[in-house]
């Protein structure tokens, strides 16, 4: 079983999101521009797709620009101990 948590949201105002320690957080703007507030200040616009990794507990905060935002989220584990696939012999 793969531990992945996969979220369709879609945001009008202020979004946060508690990324828990060596987790990746991968985001795809479907719909609708924002940015994700942070030290960067990284703009999200329709159909970009960002990654982020954590090292410790971070809270991501995704703001809209003007209209809904609507997006795709989906965590993972940064690094697992099992192989991502079968290998051919």
């Amino acid at each position: 079983m793969t531990d992945a948590k996969m979220y369709d949201d879609e945001i009008g105002a202020t979004y946060s999101y508690t990324l828990s320690p060596n987790r990746t957080l991968a985001v795809l703007a479907i719909r609708g521009n924002g940015g994700v507030i942070d030290e960067l200040e990284t703009s999200l616009d329709n159909k970009d797709f960002i990654i982020i990794q954590s090292k410790k507990v971070e809270t991501v905060t995704i703001q809209p620009k003007g209209e809904e935002l609507r997006m795709l989220l989906i965590e993972i584990p940064t690094e697992i101990d099992y192989p991502l696939y079968i290998k051919p012999r």
